[in-house]
């Protein structure tokens, strides 16, 4: 946000956040201009530029023998311990595509509604959660006696995009936010933009 508002000083910027599906329905009923996702998700007739690719990192209690070495391999044996966000939210889908396994009923009555729930309800012990690049490097772990390990290769990962309708009359803005977004990223140390 700062290099934003360097960058573009005239620009207003009010941000929303949201379930993806709330925020594109938003955007296409024009009350919003753009909208920040994680793909993959089904974005049919808008513009999208994707902006950089957002890894997952294994996070558990510092105490777990089960998360030790350099990288973790994601394996049906976590699915059992996997705690996921509520349906409705993409990260949940991106999780599940992550590790290969199928949607199942939660049996257990335990879902967060948000990461930060996700994350401490990790730390009380309950389960194991995937966790995005953003958020580990963001300091969402700071505090807690958690670990995050990265996942081996090929690593699964979600893909960081902007997107607008197909017909804004801001696709200027829209490209030169992006630019800055994925500049800022790359800058940042992070894994470089894609196409």
């Amino acid at each position: 946000m700062p290099i934003l508002r360097e960058k573009f000083p005239q620009l207003k910027l009010n941000l929303r956040e949201d379930l993806t599906a709330n925020l594109l329905s938003r955007l296409r009923n024009r009350a919003l201009d753009f909208a920040l996702i994680a793909l993959p998700y089904e974005t049919e007739d808008l513009r999208v530029l994707s902006l950089f690719k957002d890894r997952f990192w294994l996070v558990g209690q510092e105490s777990d023998r089960s998360i030790t070495g350099r990288t973790i391999r994601i394996s049906n044996q976590w699915s059992e311990r996997l705690l996921l966000l509520e349906e409705g939210h993409c990260l949940r889908e991106h999780a599940i595509q992550a590790c290969s396994i199928a949607e199942v009923p939660n049996t257990k009555g335990i879902e967060a509604t948000s990461l930060l729930t996700l994350v401490q309800m990790v730390a009380s012990g309950m389960g194991v959660a995937l966790v995005p690049d953003l958020a580990v490097k963001g300091g969402l772990l700071s505090g807690m006696s958690l670990k995050a390990r990265p996942l081996a290769a090929p690593a699964p990962e979600r893909t960081i995009a902007l997107v607008t309708r197909s017909t804004s009359p801001y696709m200027n803005e829209f490209e030169a936010i992006a630019r800055v977004i994925s500049s800022t990223h790359q800058k940042s140390g992070n894994q470089s933009a894609t196409e």
